[in-house]
C-alpha cells in the first residue's frame, strides 16, 4: 500500500519522517524532496516528481513493501498520475496548521514565507474536501500526461475522494507522528478503497451510464 502524507510548507511533513522511520521500520519512507528540487520548481515539476515516487512505490510493491511519501504531493495530482492505477491501494492525508504557526515554523528554518504560500495552504485545505474547488490551479500548466478525466466529473461528497486532514497546530511532534500512524493503521485495516484500477475511471461517461 502507498501512503502520501501531504501538506503546505510548515505543516510538519518533513519533521515527522525520523519518527515514522523509527516506528515503522518495515515501510519504505521517503521525503518527496529527496530528488533534486530546482530553483524554479513549478506545477509541472511537482506532478512529474509525484509520478516518480509512484513508480518507486510500484517497485517496493513488487518486493512486498508498503511505502510512505511525505511531502508536497497534491491529492488530485496523485489520482491523475499515469502510473497510480498500478498501485494496489493508496491513501493520502493532509497535514495542516493555522497560519500564524505556519509562518513561525517556516521562518524558524531560515526561509521566507509569502502570501502565495498562505493562499496555497488554503487551497489545499478546500481541495482535500471538494474536488470541484478551482481545479485549474493544478490542471493548468502542468504535465501533459496527467489523466484529469479520472476525477474531473466527481462532486463533493463522492466517497472516492478521501483525504482526511490531520491538524498539527497544537500537537507536539510525537503526537503528530502518533496521529499519522493511527491513520495508517486505520487505512491498512480497512477494506476501502478498492484497487485503484477499479476505483478510477478513464472513461467518465461509462461510469455515469453505469450509475443510471
Amino acid at each position: 500500500m502507498l501512503f502520501f502524507v501531504t501538506g503546505a510548507s510548515g505543516s510538519g511533513k518533513s519533521a515527522c519522517i525520523p519518527g515514522l522511520r523509527d516506528q515503522l521500520g518495515d515501510y519504505a519512507i521517503h521525503d518527496f524532496d529527496e530528488v533534486e528540487v530546482p530553483e524554479d520548481a513549478d506545477t509541472r515539476w511537482r506532478q512529474q516528481t509525484t509520478e516518480y515516487w509512484i513508480s518507486r512505490a510500484i517497485e517496493y510493491q513488487h518486493m512486498g513493501r508498503d511505502t510512505i511519501i511525505c511531502g508536497g504531493a497534491v491529492y488530485g495530482e496523485i489520482l491523475a498520475s499515469p502510473s497510480i492505477t498500478q498501485i494496489d491501494r493508496f491513501a493520502a492525508c493532509l497535514l495542516d496548521c493555522n497560519d500564524l504557526l505556519r509562518i513561525e515554523r517556516v521562518r524558524s528554518r531560515g526561509n521566507t514565507i509569502s502570501m502565495d504560500m498562505l493562499c496555497w495552504s488554503a487551497w489545499l485545505r478546500v481541495h482535500a474536501a471538494d474536488p470541484t474547488w478551482c481545479p485549474e490551479v493544478i490542471t493548468n500548466g502542468g504535465c501533459n500526461l496527467m489523466q484529469w478525466q479520472r476525477w474531473s466529473h466527481w462532486q463533493k461528497g463522492d466517497p472516492r475522494w478521501r483525504q482526511p486532514l490531520i491538524n498539527t497546530t497544537e500537537r507536539k511532534l510525537a503526537q503528530i507522528n502518533a496521529d499519522i500512524i493511527r491513520w495508517i493503521q486505520h487505512e491498512t485495516a480497512t477494506d476501502y478503497p478498492p484497487p485503484l484500477a477499479h476505483q478510477l475511471d478513464d472513461n467518465p461517461e461509462a461510469h455515469l451510464s453505469q450509475d443510471g
